[in-house]
Order: structure tokens, then C-alpha cells, then sequence
């Protein structure tokens, strides 16, 4: 297997937390390698992977794994990752 590991330093104003809508990975045919559908061994992690973790927070739906659900072009929150900056 192989891992990729991305470092978000900062955000584009907002000092609290981090929002990304999706990530697509390809391999060197340009494949998208990133689709849970197409690639089963698939696994994806955040560290923290929700603002779930703060003491107000509970069941918010902005977890990790919406950022590999194919839904990238959207202001649905449904379908974004939403971590604490730390």
C-alpha cells in the first residue's frame, strides 16, 4: 500500500477552522484512484477528522470522509469536511 499524508498549515481567512469539498487522486494513466466505488482498499483519515471533537459539537456531519464521496462541486455541507484548525 501507499500513504499520502497533506499538511493543511492555514485557511483562506478563517482562523478557527479548515473547509475542503473533495480531493481526487490519479495515478500515472489518470485514473482517479480516489473513488471509494472504484478502489475498495481505499481508506482515508483526518486528524481531527470533524469539529466533533470540540465540547459544543455533536453528530455534525462534516467528517472526513465526505471529501471522497464525488460530490466536489457544492455549498452543501452534506458534502464537506469541516476540522478545527489546531
Amino acid at each position: 500500500g501507499r500513504q499520502l499524508t497533506i499538511n493543511i498549515l492555514s485557511t483562506w481567512g478563517d482562523a478557527h477552522y479548515v473547509g475542503l469539498n473533495g480531493l481526487e487522486i490519479f495515478d500515472a494513466e489518470g485514473v482517479c484512484i480516489s473513488d471509494p466505488k472504484t478502489n475498495p482498499h481505499l481508506t482515508i483519515r483526518g486528524d481531527p477528522d470533524s469539529i466533533n471533537i470540540l465540547p459544543e459539537y455533536h453528530n455534525d456531519p462534516r467528517t472526513v470522509d465526505k471529501i471522497i464521496d464525488g460530490v466536489y462541486a457544492t455549498c452543501d455541507d452534506l458534502h464537506m469536511w469541516l476540522p478545527p484548525l489546531l
